[in-house]
């Protein structure tokens, strides 16, 4: 629960007023001549917004002739980052069957938006989940989670030449999706400004694109057949290194590491060696096109992890006034 101090003030001679924190301002949606109720127990005041002034964040879409789908989902996902409790859409005419598939793939898609209601012209979305009860922060653990598998399930899959896996591991992209929409949205609401919210947006962005490289890996391996060689073998050991580097960068960003980070960080010119080293390895084999792509893919995996070091050392030293460094 946050806790404030304000000073009493006195205006007019007579009249005592004090200030209200302007992000409890902004989350409950009130402005200037917003209705107020302050309750009096046992000496203490409770100030509190009145049911009649909670203002219901209502957006709407009209539609009109022939709809690009692809440009009505982006439209759909701008919107929610933006942020409603109720979106409308409505049409002069039939809401054809490719536009409400859309509608309902979306509400799939993010985080706590349902259909609420339906008819020939008309689809209304609703957002059920409350904010305060799925801080951004439990967000951003479950993305690195999810992608912490998908590395892991991507290098089992190559492993055991396990297809269904791997097409699992593309199929739950969109999970990671789902969750950085909803990282946006939240720092787009400025609901998080005490915990550092710049950082885990820009923390679920390379998360996200760490989970587009894996999904990269899975469909380049689904190319062709693939026997056991040593080849395979070095390139799944370098796909390993990789997955333990994000493994220690997405430990220590939240175990607040410090004396670690450095050692993550540094790491990047060997990695940069060993995939020159693992192409030379199968140079002039028919493995080769398979390690050139899957081998690049991994690299990124590996300097974004380094880049979450870098940015866990910014979010530990943004929050000292004074630190030292020992040698």
């Amino acid at each position: 629960m946050a806790s404030y101090t304000r000073r009493i003030q006195l205006t007019g001679g007579s009249t005592y007023i004090v200030s209200l924190p302007s992000k409890w301002i902004r989350d409950n949606r009130l402005e200037k001549g917003s209705e107020l109720i302050i309750d009096e127990t046992n000496g203490n005041l409770l100030i509190s917004q009145s049911s009649q002034t909670k203002n219901e964040l209502v957006k709407k879409i009209n539609v009109e002739g022939k709809v690009d789908l692809e440009n009505f989902q982006r439209s759909l996902t701008s919107l929610y980052i933006s942020d409603f409790d109720t979106l409308v859409i409505r049409s002069s005419q039939y809401i054809d069957d490719n536009l409400r598939e859309t509608v309902k793939k979306f509400s799939r898609l993010v985080m706590g938006v349902e259909i609420f209601e339906e008819s020939s012209r008309t689809i209304v979305l609703q957002n059920v989940l409350d904010a305060s009860s799925f801080p951004m922060a439990n967000a951003v653990r479950r993305m690195s989670l999810n992608v912490e598998t998908m590395l892991g399930d991507v290098v089992k899959g190559i492993e055991d030449n396990d297809y269904k896996l791997l097409e699992s591991v593309i199929s739950r992209d969109d999970d990671v999706d789902r969750y950085q929409f909803y990282v946006y949205r939240m720092v787009n609401r400025r609901k998080n400004e005490a915990e550092n919210s710049i950082f885990y947006l820009i923390f679920s962005r390379i998360l996200e694109r760490i989970a587009d490289h894996a999904v990269n890996i899975c469909k380049i391996w689904a190319t062709g057949e693939h026997d056991g060689n040593e080849e395979k073998a070095a390139m799944v050991e370098f796909m390993k290194k990789a997955t333990e580097l994000y493994n220690s960068s997405v430990e220590a960003f939240y175990a607040k590491k410090f004396e670690i980070l450095n050692s993550i960080i540094s790491r990047k010119p060997a990695f940069l060696k060993e995939k020159d080293a693992l192409l030379e390895g199968v140079e002039g084999t028919e493995f080769a096109h398979y390690a050139s792509s899957i081998s690049e893919e991994a690299l990124r995996v590996a300097l974004y992890a380094t880049d979450i070091a870098e940015l866990a050392m910014d979010i530990i030293l943004a929050n000292k006034m004074e630190f030292t460094i020992f040698s």
